[in-house]
């Protein structure tokens, strides 16, 4: 078995098609991302597709209760009989093409999908308010080159902006007040290689310069492992180095950002095993997006009661 390592000759940086860099990992012979844009790819299949549609079904919900199909997600229930009480609800997954690392689009390997899970696990009503009114808890499985979890912050900063200036009745979606943002990593990036990703140049803007976004990504790999730290008001990060196969996650997730390596690379990240404890940790109505569409993982998916859509990627 491959042994968990933070060398810097085990990545190499690879140019994108929309200007910002991806690493290639000589452990599992595999780029973190697609050849067409590293950034690209985290902003549509997570940020778009993972929790921005997340907070957009939320505001939904809230203005029609009657209506639980949104932007052409499909929602679906089913009943989980996760602990006291079985709470029957739909889990979104959204699904997208296969991630290939030539200079095609990638094809988002498997289940960008959004799995509209509804055997989700027990919890008290109360709880379930407060966590979607007050809070919303993601958690990513590949860490990575830090871009999900920059771009999550990133997110939150100006929506909270925007909700302090706009009314509350204006606005169709909300950020809620505190963002926790959970991810697990194994193998860890060197300060030596995050270093030089410069995702900032390429998503500075009028609201926030270069050197804010910087100093934002800088803090994120700088945080300590295995604590959960303030990145920024309302915003904590939780970086857990350790192997998904052994962690036991708590059911306390609305999103969930599945960013392993491709199934070709390890398929026992991609079991019904892994899933099924992913799937136990998702609260009612919890979106989870990727990359990869592969038959066996869509497949694994729906076994396990989630509804897998596919979107264009």
């Amino acid at each position: 078995m491959m042994q968990p390592t933070d060398s810097q000759d085990n990545f190499r940086l690879i140019p994108c098609q929309d200007g910002s860099l991806t690493l290639h990992s000589a452990l599992h012979d595999q780029c973190f991302h697609s050849s067409a844009g590293a950034l690209l790819e985290s902003q549509y299949i997570y940020l778009e597709l993972g929790l921005k549609a997340y907070l957009a079904a939320e505001a939904s919900t809230k203005s029609s209760e009657a209506s639980s199909n949104i932007s052409g997600f499909i929602s679906a229930s089913s009943n989980n009989n996760s602990s006291a009480k079985t709470i029957d609800s739909s889990m979104k997954t959204l699904d997208f093409p296969e991630k290939t690392y030539d200079s095609s689009v990638e094809t988002l390997d498997d289940s960008s999908a959004k799995a509209h899970d509804s055997s989700v696990e027990t919890i008290d009503p109360q709880m379930e308010t407060l966590a979607s009114k007050q809070k919303i808890s993601v958690l990513e499985i590949g860490f990575g080159s830090g871009i999900n979890a920059l771009l999550c912050a990133l997110e939150f900063l100006q929506q909270r902006s925007s909700n302090e200036k706009t009314p509350s009745e204006a606005q169709a979606v909300q950020m809620p007040e505190q963002f926790y943002f959970e991810s697990i990593e194994l193998y860890p990036i060197p300060e030596e290689i995050w270093s030089q990703l410069d995702y900032a140049s390429l998503l500075a803007n009028e609201r926030l310069s270069r050197e804010d976004i910087q100093a934002i990504f800088e803090k994120i790999h700088r945080a300590p492992w295995n604590e959960r730290c303030e990145i920024l008001p309302g915003f904590f990060l939780h970086k857990r180095h350790e192997d998904i196969l052994t962690f036991e996650p708590a059911a306390q997730y609305q999103v969930v950002f599945f960013d392993a390596f491709s199934p070709d690379c390890q398929p026992m990240l991609w079991s019904k095993e892994v899933f099924g404890k992913i799937k136990s940790a998702m609260l009612p109505g919890a979106f989870m997006s990727t990359y990869s569409s592969k038959g066996f993982v869509k497949q694994n998916l729906r076994e396990l009661g989630f509804d897998v859509l596919r979107k264009p990627g």
